[in-house]
């Protein structure tokens, strides 16, 4: 599965600088972990990070240049609240660490989970505020909607795997800018045990569709969560 998900991964780098040759371009690794704490009430609460660092660069003045470089380490944490079985609504503070002016943001968030036949489709509405030093408030509204299959029988049960397939456009407007983002992301993944479990993911990111300098970054993640 290692080897597999390798050759995946440089296949897609191999594909993506050749289609952005004259564009800006950088691939990298993206670990990530969350715990989650629930309670009796039907709340819950989140914590999160994240990190990543660029592998392979095809931008600016590093053009074709292999790195290991941190880009971005995240911290994050979520106050979840369940309206019923399907429906959510949570609140949650950020803190990114970056190279020049670190970052916060305040997150609020909308979810619905419906299942169809064995499949779960999750859609989420999100809208943020990130504030960081010397530079405007950047207000983003965000949907995605995601897909999880089970890849043994209709439910998924503790050793078994499964796929997610999730779509996000983000639209965005700092400084009286207007952008857009999209994120793509491919996850395999195995329910280790019912509180546990393990993704192997692929995020195609794209941005910078309106403003000058179009942007691809392909990330290879690894994700472990647990609830307690």
């Amino acid at each position: 599965m290692r080897k597999f998900y390798l050759i995946v991964f440089l296949l897609l780098i191999s594909f993506v600088n050749s289609f952005a040759q004259d564009r800006q371009f950088f691939a990298g690794f993206f670990p990530e972990a969350a715990l989650t704490k629930k309670f009796k009430n039907d709340q819950k609460i989140l914590f999160k990070i994240e990190h990543q660092d660029i592998l392979y660069n095809n931008s600016g003045d590093q053009r074709s240049e292999l790195q290991f470089k941190h880009y971005r380490t995240d911290l994050m944490s979520f106050y979840d609240v369940k309206l019923n079985p399907s429906k959510s609504i949570a609140f949650g503070v950020f803190h990114r660490i970056q190279e020049g002016a670190n970052a916060n943001r305040l997150i609020q968030q909308f979810a619905s989970v419906n299942r169809l036949r064995g499949m779960k489709l999750a859609h989420r509405f999100r809208t943020d505020q990130t504030f960081t030093k010397g530079d405007p408030v950047e207000i983003r509204l965000r949907y995605r909607v995601a897909t999880e299959i089970p890849l043994s029988g209709g439910t998924l049960d503790p050793g078994e795997h499964y796929l997610i397939l999730s779509e996000e456009p983000i639209f965005s407007l700092q400084g009286g800018e207007f952008e857009i983002e999209n994120r793509l992301v491919f996850s395999f993944g195995k329910l280790i045990t019912s509180s546990q479990k393990l993704e192997w993911s692929l995020d195609f990111r794209t941005d910078k569709f309106i403003q000058e300098g179009f942007r691809t970054r392909l990330w290879a993640k690894v994700g472990y969560f647990i609830s307690i």
